[in-house]
């Protein structure tokens, strides 16, 4: 699953919905909804950093090819 920012903007509004009407149900109390919120933003967090390193992997500049090796600079008149 891909956790894209408008994804994990989704999970963030659900669970910021529902946390709420479980405390008003008696399900679980004010404490338990703060750390709720926290464990939920701290895996999305997790998960969108995991994403940005899988997606930026093959960008580092180690791995481009230099395909200027053995060509001369253009010739500029005047210069």
């Amino acid at each position: 699953m891909r956790f894209n920012p408008q994804i994990r903007k989704a999970i963030y509004a659900a669970v910021a919905g529902l946390v709420p009407l479980l405390v008003i149900a008696g399900i679980v109390t004010g404490e338990q909804s703060q750390q709720i919120l926290s464990s939920v933003a701290a895996a999305l967090a997790f998960f969108a950093s995991v994403m940005a390193v899988k997606n930026t992997g093959e960008n580092n500049p180690e791995h481009y090819e230099d395909v200027t090796e053995g060509t001369e600079p253009p010739h500029i008149p005047g210069v």
